[in-house]
Formats: structure tokens, C-alpha cells, sequence
């Protein structure tokens, strides 16, 4: 996956070492833990603890878990943590292996012979770009979804140029494949987003860059 900035953020927190240690123990932990037993566990402090706590859950990476009423002694039912199950990927510059991937399951789940794989392919690949700008506030999102992705888009007189490619590494395995499905991606999102009528995706091999240009239309 791309380095998004939310992962980028969640890593640079598990930098810290005494919440790396709290975030390692719970994660591999059989169960959730209270503040005292992470404490005990680690030798830290509860002031230190609950600070570092309040940063892991804030970025996702731990969550609260109540106890039901009439468990603890006394008082309110205590706070046990665990560990969630979200996934942290940073790659510079910006991977989206995963996307790839999803997109060729799908392909091959709905593939049927004598069909062409490669159109199937095209086929989940436009549908998922569909799917990734449902819900985006029209042709004005393009450039931040282009971001989101892992293209890093820059103006080319009046094109798009994209200046990543997201699966660079899988090009160099079937650049026909991929970078046909790059192609429908951007068909599926540029529809999407109503932003078909602007620009149109052209196939331009480049190492250096994406193979996808977004050109006006007309």
C-alpha cells in the first residue's frame, strides 16, 4: 500500500519506544488488558501508561473494551484494552499492491472462458474505480483521489500526468495486463466522478512514470 498520511502517522507513534512495548504487549496478548495489568506487565507507570494508551486509541491501533456490569469488585466496571485489527503499509514512493490484487480476485471470480482474462480484468478494474469515487464531490475530487492512490498527479499543459505508478513492480511481470487495468481504473473513476467529459485515460509506456496519461477530451 501506498504511504498514506493516516499510516504514515499511526508508524510515526509506534516510533516512540515505551508505546511500541504497550502496542507489542496487547497485541499479542490472549486477552484485553486493564491499565494496571499493562503496568505491572511493562514496569511503567500509570500516568505514562493512560498517556500512551490515549495515543494509540486516538490513531485506531487500540481499542476500549468494556467489562459487563458485576465483574469488577467494586466501583465501575473497569477499562480493558486490546489491540486492533488495522493494518499499517507505508511505501515511498506510494504501492498500492493490494488494490491490484483485489481487482484481479474479483476478475478471477467472474472470468468465464472462452472471455479473454485481460477484459475481465478491465471489466473489475472500471467497476472499481466506479466504486472509489462513489461518493466524492464530483470532477473537483479528481486531483485529491489521484493523491489518495498513490499517482502524485501533475499538470502537463492541459493533461494530467501521473507521475507514480501505484504497481510499478507488477508492470515489470505483465505491463499489458496492468497497465490496461490502470487504464479502465481511471475510466471507471473519471466516470464516476463526472469527470469523463473533461479527460479521457491514454496509454503512454513510460518507465519513469505511470503508462496512464489523463488527457482533455475534445
Amino acid at each position: 500500500m501506498g504511504a498514506l498520511p493516516e499510516d504514515l502517522e499511526a508508524l510515526g507513534l509506534l516510533a516512540e519506544p515505551q508505546r511500541a512495548r504497550i502496542h507489542a504487549l496487547l497485541t499479542g496478548a490472549p486477552r484485553p488488558h486493564t491499565r494496571q495489568e499493562i503496568c505491572q506487565a511493562l514496569g511503567m507507570g500509570r500516568t505514562l501508561v493512560a498517556f500512551h494508551l490515549e495515543k494509540l486509541e486516538q490513531a485506531g491501533l487500540v481499542t476500549v473494551v468494556t467489562e459487563p456490569t458485576g465483574t469488577s469488585r467494586r466501583g465501575r466496571p473497569a477499562q480493558r484494552y486490546q489491540a486492533t485489527r488495522r493494518e499499517l503499509s507505508a511505501s515511498l514512493p506510494p504501492r498500492r499492491y493490494e488494490l491490484l490484487a483485489e481487482i484481479l480476485l474479483e476478475a478471477a471470480q467472474e472470468h468465464e472462458p472462452p472471455e479473454p482474462f485481460a477484459r475481465a480484468a478491465d471489466r473489475a478494474a472500471e467497476r472499481r474505480g466506479r466504486l472509489l469515487a462513489a461518493g466524492q464531490p464530483g470532477p473537483d475530487a479528481l486531483w485529491p483521489l489521484l493523491d489518495q492512490l498513490g499517482y502524485e498527479p501533475a499538470a502537463a499543459g492541459r493533461s494530467v500526468l501521473l507521475t507514480n505508478c501505484p504497481f510499478q513492480r507488477m508492470r515489470s511481470v505483465n505491463a499489458g495486463l496492468v497497465c490496461s487495468m490502470n487504464a479502465a481504473l481511471a475510466r471507471g473513476y473519471l466516470d464516476g466522478l463526472d469527470a469523463a467529459g473533461r479527460f479521457a485515460p491514454r496509454l503512454r509506456p513510460c518507465p519513469d512514470n505511470c503508462c496512464v496519461i489523463l488527457e482533455p477530451v475534445g
